[in-house]
Parts: structure tokens; sequence; C-alpha cells
């Protein structure tokens, strides 16, 4: 089957992890029998956009363009330049590689607007996956939200991230949406179980992995941490990822509550690399105020690291008993109890289990299976 995906955003050499898991289901998707290509349209700022031509790159069957934003989609426009710049690479994309089957677009803007022109153009049936929580909360009485409105409830199909995020779609949009969580890699089912045999004296190993933002609550969960080691447990906690200037922020945190001993702010790694790293700690910690999913939840699970997670839209969804905890929305005390539980034995979730768990729901397999189902359905009707 022939597939085209509409990203909003994609991964960049410059960027290599803003979207990188796209790039990752295309590839389980391209490792399934299909044949998966991108137009990746971006939104720029009115007053940094540039006209350039139209970047081409064969080997990721890839076609990337720009246009300058309208702002908060507060005047028409949207459509217009959507259609002016989609038209120009469909032809450029059927030149290359022919007429899509199908097209799947990954966010509601500019992803579903391009999808849907292109789909006028061909002839054939398109979707969408809803990513973020920002769509939510977008004005509807704006020119923008009219026109997205209507590209989704036009679709063929329509996808959330997690159950509680497809049910808050479906109430702002007006129509349904299934679920569909992005797929883990093999790399990290196919990782040994770390089995932590160490000595007594060794400390629970706490991660957070994300971008830092302050929505990702790490100030948070230093603060609890701190909270455990002043009732005598041995535990650590270390914290990766973030922007040059949050990490020299989250630094002087730890350093003004005292806390360098035990919290450690290691700054981003390399994706490759991530399998290995998160496999060595005991539990991973994410406690946002806002998430639709989090991937990261996904990746520690099929490593079989069990999970703490705030009740937000995506964590609610992400956890489950045999894998991990749920708490409480920016609740301390609740955070606090339940990294004192895993550090003292009494909250234990068999690493194995969490795996298998984690592959019934999260696999490449399980993935490819509902994207399929989803395509050849459009197609058929």
């Amino acid at each position: 089957m022939h597939v085209l995906w509409t990203p909003s955003w994609y991964p960049t050499p410059e960027a290599p992890l803003n979207g990188h898991f796209f790039k990752e289901a295309i590839e389980v998707l391209r490792e399934a029998g299909h044949d998966v290509g991108v137009y990746w349209l971006e939104v720029k700022n009115t007053w940094k956009w540039r006209r350039t031509p139209v970047q081409v790159d064969e080997t990721q069957k890839l076609i990337y363009d720009s246009f300058p934003n309208v702002p908060r989609g507060v005047f028409g426009g949207d459509l217009i330049l959507v259609r002016k710049h989609a038209l120009k690479a469909a032809r450029a994309y059927e030149r290359r590689w022919g007429k899509p089957d199908v097209i799947h677009a990954q966010s509601v803007f500019p992803g579903i607007l391009v999808a849907q022109v292109l789909a006028e153009y061909w002839g054939v049936p398109y979707g969408i996956t809803e990513h973020r929580e920002s769509t939510l909360y977008h004005p509807e009485d704006t020119p923008r939200f009219k026109l997205v409105q209507s590209a989704v409830q036009q679709a063929d199909f329509r996808f959330g991230v997690s159950s509680n995020f497809a049910q808050e779609l479906e109430k702002k949009y007006g129509a349904p949406f299934d679920i569909s969580t992005l797929p883990v890699p093999d790399s990290f089912f196919n990782r040994p179980i770390h089995v932590n045999d160490q000595p007594s004296g060794t400390p629970t190993r706490f991660v957070h992995i994300s971008s830092l933002e302050r929505r990702k609550r790490v100030e948070e969960t230093i603060l609890a941490l701190k909270a455990v080691r002043e009732m005598g447990e041995n535990v650590s906690l270390d914290v990766i990822g973030g922007t040059d200037e949050r990490i020299e922020e989250l630094k002087q945190f730890v350093s003004d509550n005292e806390v360098s001993g035990s919290v450690n702010v290691l700054g981003r790694i390399a994706r490759s690399d991530l399998p290995e790293i998160l496999s060595n700690y005991d539990v991973f910690v994410m406690v946002s105020s806002i998430e639709t999913a989090g991937m990261v939840f996904a990746e520690s699970q099929a490593l079989g690291v069990p999970v703490i997670a705030s009740a937000s839209l995506g964590g609610a969804y992400m956890v489950q008993e045999e894998t991990g905890v749920l708490v409480p929305v920016d609740d301390h005390d609740a955070l606090v109890e339940a990294m004192v539980g895993y550090s003292r034995g009494t909250i234990s979730k068999d690493p194995e289990t969490v795996r298998q768990v984690a592959k019934g729901r999260f696999s490449g397999d399980a993935y490819a299976k509902v994207q399929e189902h989803a395509y050849r359905t459009a197609i058929g009707e």
C-alpha cells in the first residue's frame, strides 16, 4: 500500500528529536511492507519566513516546503497558502513516486489541511492522528478552527494517541476518534531486561527523561526526591534532556535545594543511546501537568522498567496496574508515597510482565495492524 504522511513537524539534522517518533513509525510501516512517503509543509513565523526552493530527499522519500503563518489563525488565508504549496508538491511527488493510495496527517495544523488538499487533488481518502493537547484550547471562532474542524469531520479515519485524549478531541471537533499510540522501536524490546540485583546499600535509581518544560514538573519531582531522602530512603534521581538554558536552570535548582549528591542533571543524550541508558534504571518518573500520551512511558515499559505517572490525559492511559503507579496531578504527597513504595519494595512490578504488557500495546506489529486496518477500510469505502 502506498501511504503519504503529512506531518505538522518532522526531524531535521539540526533538531533530530523534533518528531523523531514520526520517523520511527514510518520505518515500522515500511518494515510491514508499506510504501510510505512524507510531505512536510512547515509553518514558519511570518517575519522569519523566506521563500526557498522545494527540497527533495530521495533517500527518505521526503518533500519539504514552508509557508508563513497567519498569526493564531484569526484571519483567513490558511487554506489558500496551504493549497498553493501542497499542489506544487503533489506534482513533484507524483512525478517521482506516483500517486498514493491514502494520506495520513499528523496533527491538525497544518497537517490535516495539507492532507485534505492532496486527497481532493488525487481523489484518495485521508485521515488524521492528533498528538498535541494544544488543539483542545484553540479558539473556536477563528477561520482556522472552522477549516480544521471541517477537515476533521470529513476525514475517513481519526485517531487520538490515548483514550482520554480521543474523548476530548471528539468533544472539540464533533466527530469520533479511535485510539492509536505511536510504536516503540524494536531496539527497546530487544534490550536485555535490567535485573536489580545490586547490593543492599545501592540506591533505588529513579530517572526522568523529557524536554524538561515546566509542564513536565521536573522541579516538583526533585523536591519529592528530596523529601524521600529526608525520610531516610536511599534513592537517587537522574534528569535527562532539555535545552542548555533549562539544564543550567535545573542544576541551579538542585544546588539551591542541597540535593546535589542525589540528583544529577545529565543533559541531552543521543536517541540511539536511549535504550541502553534507560534500561539501567529501576523506575521512570514523569508527573506532567499536561500529557497526551508520553512515548517515554511506553519506551520504559518496553525495557521492563516500571513507571510513575500523573493522571493527565496521557499518563492515565499509558500506565496500567501491572506496569506502574498513577498519582494525581500536582500531588506532592502522592508522588512521595509512590517513590517510597518503590524504594521500600512495597510497590513491585515484575519487569518481564511490564515488558509483555508493553509489547501488546506499543510494539511495531501492534501499531502496523491498527494503521493498516484504517487505511484498507478507508480505501474500501
